[in-house]
This record gives structure tokens, sequence and C-alpha cells, in this order.
């Protein structure tokens, strides 16, 4: 797809402000903020808002296919803030629509290791497997998958797509 000037007013809303760059340019400060705990969205001064007008825009530039763009959106935010595994699943979405399922699998592994009981890294990470032709991997993740989605009444869409995936898995 060709980049247009719409979407590159939209990658214009992921640039760090020029005041970020006086904090970021000096290393002991940057250390000292991450000894803290501090995550980069913290040490800039993002607001959640402004994390959420990323989320969107860089979901934005997924629903238009433009996957290698939504992947740096979603690598900013996942450099900004590793904690939100819902950055992470944009980041493997990203990756596994452009077939490179390894890469999507890490990007679910981190997604897992924020929130290991979401259900959505585990079906996707099924899918990857299933491509990269490694079914008992795919099978362990789709029952992880099931199992975490079992009490889950709100998300009866992804229930039949394990069922479905099941079917093609077993």
């Amino acid at each position: 797809m060709e980049s247009t000037a719409m979407d590159e007013e939209e990658l214009e809303e992921f640039l760090i402000p020029e005041e970020a760059y006086e904090k970021l340019s000096d290393p002991s400060v940057i250390r000292r903020y991450i000894e803290e705990g501090k995550t980069f969205q913290e040490i800039i001064g993002y607001s959640q808002e402004s994390m959420d007008v990323f989320y969107l825009q860089a979901r934005k530039l997924y629903m238009k296919g433009l996957y290698e763009k939504a992947n740096s959106a979603f690598l900013f935010l996942t450099t900004l803030n590793p904690f939100v595994p819902g950055y992470w699943v944009g980041m493997g979405l990203c990756e596994q629509m452009r077939e490179d399922y390894h890469a999507a699998l890490a990007a679910y592994g981190m997604a897992s290791l924020s929130d290991d009981r979401d259900p959505y890294p585990h079906y996707y990470s099924a899918i990857c497997y299933y491509y990269l032709n490694e079914r008992d991997n795919a099978r362990h993740s789709m029952e992880l998958a099931q199992e975490y989605i079992s009490d889950r009444d709100d998300l009866l869409d992804l229930k039949q797509s394990i069922l479905s995936a099941k079917e093609r898995i077993y």
C-alpha cells in the first residue's frame, strides 16, 4: 500500500517532544529512573490519555493494512510501557500478518508475561505454531486459550473461534 499525507500526519503523533530529549540525553538520569522502576512513559511524562491516542493510531494503521507502520507504532508503545499486554498483542498481530511467525510469537510471549490469564496471546500463538507446522505447541497454546476463556461469558466470539481452530489443529 502507498503512503499518503494522512499516514504521515498519523505518524507524527508518535514523535517524542523536544523537551523529553533533555531527560533522555543523559544516561545517568535514565538509569536512575529505571532503577526507581519507571517506564519510559513515566520518564517522558506521557499521560494515559496520550497513550490511548497512540494506541488508537497504531490500531488504525493496522486496520488499514499498513502492518509495517503499525508494527513501528506498537514498538513505540511497548518501548514506552512494556507492561501493557495489548501493545504486545498489537505488535504480534502485525508480525503475524507479515507472516513473521517467530517475531509474532515473541510478542505474544511478552503479552503473556504481562497477563498470563489473557486468552488472546495463547490463541494467536496457536495460530502461529500451526503455520510453523508445530502442532504440539499449537495444541498446547490452544488448550491454554480455552482454559483461560472457560469462565468468560464476555468473549463468546473468541470461544467459537477457539472451537473452530481446534478442529483444524487436532
